[in-house]
């Protein structure tokens, strides 16, 4: 479990006060994954706002701008979204740190809570707004090209797996077991990544804005049971298939919701396949890099071992 940030919680509150023009009087931590720390803060007058603070500046200006211009600019409501500053600023450098303030939708993630065929439609809907925002806002700057960047760390993870001993850490040991059995069917799905990229590089398709990585964590009911797309760290202007990948065992409810705002409604399976080995084998690269090549507490290489436990799917 990520721990509190190291950041300076009385020169945060200061910071808050002086761009955004709020005076913070409670910050909570929120237990969850992923790169940055989170926090829910309450104001002097009890809006509650969701923080969070990075220790990297991976993610590029332009994909809070774009969440931002998604709620602001094309009107869709059913996300987070970066709060600009009085300087129009999605976020800010404190010290070491970068710091992102969004407003905050109470309710349960898809990991927690199962959705209903009317919902899973406006789920549906949801996306096809998105893929349509391009009209408005433009095509975002990143843009798909099918390349496979995770390659040579993915080989090296398996080629670090002989030297994983009896001496090597608990976690390590257990990343062998879980991966090691597979290897053979991983390095297959290398292979047809591969033949598919060169297929897909050769076609003409669509793109069209999308979020990235629509997850059951990303996906929220709120407590009113509307549903929201969260963390939208990764968009890329891409086939559609991007973010229906995610939706393959609930098409059928997805795209009668997709179908209401958008007219291409027809799911190209080569993409859906490419998508869905990438999505396999990136799991394992980002994972496995964790617990083999960087260096982290216990509790959070257990994380990353359970988070890699949710099996593959070699169907695609």
């Amino acid at each position: 479990m990520l721990t509190e940030s190291k950041i300076d919680k009385l020169l945060l509150k200061t910071v808050i006060q002086e761009k955004f023009g709020i005076s913070v009087i409670n910050l909570t931590l929120v237990p969850r994954g992923g790169a940055a720390r989170a926090y829910i803060i309450e104001s002097s007058n009890h809006t509650h706002f969701f923080l969070k603070i990075y220790s990297d500046d991976n993610i590029p200006d332009s994909a809070f701008r774009f969440a931002y211009d998604l709620f602001a600019k094309v009107g869709i409501r059913n996300i987070t979204h970066p709060i600009a500053t009085s300087y129009g600023q999605m976020r800010i450098k404190i010290g070491d740190f970068y710091v992102a303030l969004f407003n905050l939708i109470s309710g349960k993630t898809v990991q927690e809570h199962k959705l209903t065929d009317r919902q899973l439609e406006r789920l549906g809907e949801l996306l096809a707004k998105i893929h349509q925002s391009k009209a408005v806002i433009g095509e975002y700057s990143v843009k798909e090209n099918f390349e496979i960047a995770f390659k040579d760390r993915f080989l090296a993870i398996f080629n670090a797996m002989p030297k994983i001993t009896a001496n090597s850490t608990q976690y390590e040991k257990q990343l062998k077991l879980l991966l090691e059995p597979h290897r053979h069917k991983f390095m297959q799905e290398l292979e047809t990544l591969e033949k598919l990229q060169r297929k897909l590089k050769t076609m003409s398709l669509e793109f069209v804005n999308c979020h990235g990585e629509p997850s059951p964590g990303n996906i929220l009911s709120s407590n009113n049971g509307e549903i929201h797309l969260l963390d939208w760290d990764e968009p890329i202007c891409a086939p559609k298939e991007k973010d229906l990948l995610f939706f393959s065992d609930n098409v059928e409810p997805v795209m009668i919701g997709y179908s209401v705002f958008s007219k291409d409604n027809i799911i190209d399976h080569d993409l859906i396949e490419f998508y869905g080995h990438m999505w396999n084998l990136g799991e394992i690269v980002d994972y496995g890099s964790k617990i083999l090549f960087e260096n982290h507490s216990d509790g959070q290489n257990q994380i990353w071992l359970d988070n890699l436990k949710g099996g593959w799917d070699f169907t695609f």
